[in-house]
C-alpha cells in the first residue's frame, strides 16, 4: 500500500528555509571571494607597475652617458641633470640603448626625464639628443598615487646632494641616485641606483 499524503506545509516551510540559510551562506561566501579576488588584483597591478618602474630606472641609469645636448631653445644642457622648482623634481639624462622596435639603425643615445605630473610618475624620452622647437617625446606613465619624487645624488666627495650638476665643479655623472618616491597613502618607495654601470 502506498502513502499518498505528499508533503505537509510545515515540511515545505523548514525545506525553503534550509534553502534560503544555504543560499544565503553561498552568496556571502562568493561575494567574499569576488571581493578577494578584485583586493588582489589591485595589489597585483601595483606590484607590477612598482616592478616596471624600477626596472626602467634601473636600466637607464646603469646606461647614463656623458653627452650634452641642447634643448628646443638651443641651450646647452649637462649630460646629466637634477632641476628643483619648488617641490618639483625633473630627473634628466642622455642615456644609451635603442628603444624597443626602434627601426632606426643610428645612434642608440637618446635624452630621459623622470617627473610627477598630476599624482603619476612620468617617464618622458625624446628621439633625438639635439632637439628642435617642439620636438616630439614619447611619454609613459609608470606610477600613479604619487605624492611626491626626490632624488639624492652621491658626489665625487661622498656627500649626498640634492641637484646636479655641482657649481664649481667639472661636469661628470654622480657615482650613486637614491631615489625616494611617496606615494599619497604617506607610503615611501626607496631605491638605490648605480649610474654608468
Amino acid at each position: 500500500m502506498t502513502d499518498d499524503r505528499g508533503f505537509t506545509l510545515l515540511e515545505m516551510l523548514v525545506a525553503i528555509a534550509i534553502f534560503a540559510i544555504v543560499g544565503a551562506i553561498a552568496y556571502t561566501g562568493l561575494d567574499r571571494a569576488m571581493e578577494i579576488r578584485t583586493q588582489l588584483k589591485v595589489v597585483r597591478v601595483r606590484w607590477e607597475e612598482r616592478g616596471l618602474c624600477y626596472y626602467r630606472l634601473a636600466r637607464d641609469l646603469a646606461q647614463a652617458r656623458g653627452r650634452p645636448v641642447r634643448d628646443g631653445a638651443g641651450t646647452l644642457v649637462p649630460a646629466f641633470m637634477v632641476r628643483r622648482t619648488g617641490r618639483e623634481v625633473r630627473l634628466n639624462f642622455t642615456t644609451s640603448g635603442t628603444p624597443p622596435l626602434s627601426p632606426s639603425p643610428l645612434s642608440n643615445l637618446r635624452r630621459v626625464d623622470y617627473t610627477v605630473m598630476h599624482g603619476q610618475l612620468v617617464w618622458q624620452r625624446w628621439d633625438v639628443l639635439d632637439r628642435a622647437p617642439g620636438e616630439h617625446r614619447a611619454r609613459e606613465v609608470l606610477m600613479n598615487g604619487v605624492r611626491s619624487f626626490r632624488v639624492k645624488l652621491l658626489a665625487q666627495n661622498g656627500l649626498y646632494v640634492r641637484t646636479w650638476p655641482l657649481a664649481g665643479q667639472p661636469a661628470a655623472d654622480p657615482a650613486v641616485v637614491k631615489v625616494v618616491v611617496t606615494l599619497k597613502g604617506g607610503r615611501h618607495i626607496r631605491w638605490l641606483f648605480a649610474v654608468g654601470r
